[in-house]
């Protein structure tokens, strides 16, 4: 049922079971679908969850509001005329994919525009591959696994527990001043990946750490949803020689079944988008903002 007058609220931590019963089991979404991204980013975006009904999002950036909501619910079109009802037009709306995009431009034709977010396509690879880096074109990636592997046997990849979130905020402190970072995006990001830890306990998300003779020098935090593994945190010192590659092959590897791999978005980081190029994505998961007038 669309309702006539949409409730709305802001998101806290008590409502994580009820958003994941809202998100279901979805195969192959991007990260925006997900638990732990709805979470990561909510305080920087402000997000308020709208309606009582399918997930319906309002996140607030650079002074306005923009509405994010999933083709795969149902009654699509439907929701969004009730979105319009309620906050008038023109109705911004954000993380939308192509079955999205095609709905609104047969519903509202000329009154819909849209247009792909720089830096926010996701990265899909195939599990399998990032499992063993076979192959030439994982050359690069299985040298610097085995260089781990050869230089640190003694390591550790442990779910985080809450007693190690001193050591945990200690170990981004490291990784900032190793990166050496001073971009918007990067700080952007490592304030959203901070606000997630208190949250960890109470979100049902896989948060491990990787450990070398004891010593923190990798976390990850990730996310299965239906046959993907969405990977929220991914982050290592490079002093660690093959740190990344060694992160990568061993959540590939904690999720046996899993098909595919999203490692999620770039931000137009040129650095951070050779590296994601360069383990061979199957596909890039192409995100739009749209507005209809």
């Amino acid at each position: 049922m669309i309702l006539q007058k949409q409730t709305v609220k802001p998101i806290e931590t008590a409502d994580a079971s009820h958003i994941h019963a809202l998100l279901g089991q979805p195969t192959a979404e991007i990260c925006d679908h997900s638990v732990g991204n709805i979470y990561m980013w909510k305080d920087t975006l402000d997000t308020d969850l709208v309606g009582d009904g399918p997930l319906c999002l309002a996140e607030h950036y650079e002074g306005e509001t923009y509405f994010a909501m999933r083709y795969s619910d149902g009654s699509y079109v439907e929701r969004i005329r009730a979105l319009m009802e309620q906050f008038g037009t023109p109705l911004h709306l954000c993380s939308m994919t192509d079955h999205e995009v095609g709905a609104l431009h047969d519903a509202f034709g000329d009154r819909f525009s849209c247009e792909g977010e720089d830096g926010a396509a996701d990265y899909l690879y195939d599990a399998a591959a990032l499992r063993t880096f076979a192959g030439k074109k994982y050359h690069s990636q299985k040298n610097h696994l085995n260089a781990f592997l050869r230089n640190y046997a003694h390591y550790t990849f442990l779910p985080y527990k809450p007693e190690e979130e001193a050591e945990l905020l200690a170990f981004f402190d490291q990784y900032e001043a190793e990166a050496a970072d001073q971009s918007d995006s990067a700080e952007k990001e490592s304030l959203a990946c901070k606000r997630l830890i208190p949250m960890l306990p109470a979100l049902s998300l896989d948060a491990r750490m990787l450990r070398v003779d004891g010593v923190l020098c990798g976390f990850v935090v990730m996310e299965a949803v239906g046959d993907t593994l969405m990977i929220h945190i991914e982050k290592g010192l490079t002093s660690y020689r093959g740190v990344y590659p060694m992160l990568v092959h061993l959540e590939a590897s904690a999720y046996p079944h899993i098909r595919y791999i999203n490692r999620e978005e770039d931000d137009g980081n040129e650095g951070l988008r050779r590296s994601k190029k360069s383990y061979n994505p199957i596909e890039l998961k192409q995100k739009y903002i749209g507005c209809i007038e």
